[in-house]
């Protein structure tokens, strides 16, 4: 198993988590609830003293394809979640592959868009929300990004930082 980081930042704790199941079977004290949309990968939240991190379970060459695109769109000052680092080669204890994890620091104070659309705010709400991912898409469109997979459960919105989105 390998476990790459970020370099330079304060690492989580992740080490003794069990790493040898699929996520979907993880049974830890420090899995935490969170709000969340749906996902087509298994996503499980993970708690570090004060943190919590996105933990997503896809393909080897999925994973490393959205880590490596997160930490480029963050270094161009782009709207994106923190991502903190990936875990590959994973094998259950009988040596079967499972897939690779991305690692991401979860958004404080941030939901899931389809929750605020379709649970709390109602129609005025949601024309503010809708309004608020045209502009996030046409920002990262004009700055030379296609997010393939623009779909309601990867945005975030934050109500205190001035109805912006971040992408995860």
């Amino acid at each position: 198993m390998r476990l790459h980081l970020v370099p330079g930042r304060q690492p989580p704790d992740l080490l003794e988590l069990p790493w040898t199941i699929p996520l979907e079977q993880w049974e830890s004290a420090r899995l935490v609830r969170m709000a969340r949309g749906n996902s087509r990968h298994v996503v499980r939240f993970v708690g570090d003293g004060e943190r919590v991190y996105a933990l997503k379970e896809m393909a080897p060459a999925l994973t490393e394809h959205e880590y490596s695109a997160l930490r480029r769109m963050a270094l161009e000052r782009l709207p994106v979640v923190e991502a903190v680092g990936l875990v590959s080669g994973r094998e259950t204890e009988a040596g079967e592959p499972l897939d690779a994890v991305l690692v991401t620091r979860y958004l404080d104070f941030s939901l899931p868009y389809r929750y605020l659309f379709g649970v709390e705010g109602g129609a005025a709400l949601g024309r503010r929300l809708l309004d608020a991912a045209v502009v996030l898409l046409v920002r990262l469109h004009l700055d030379g990004w296609w997010w393939g997979d623009c779909s309601l459960n990867n945005l975030l919105f934050r109500r205190d930082a001035g109805e912006n989105l971040t992408l995860k």
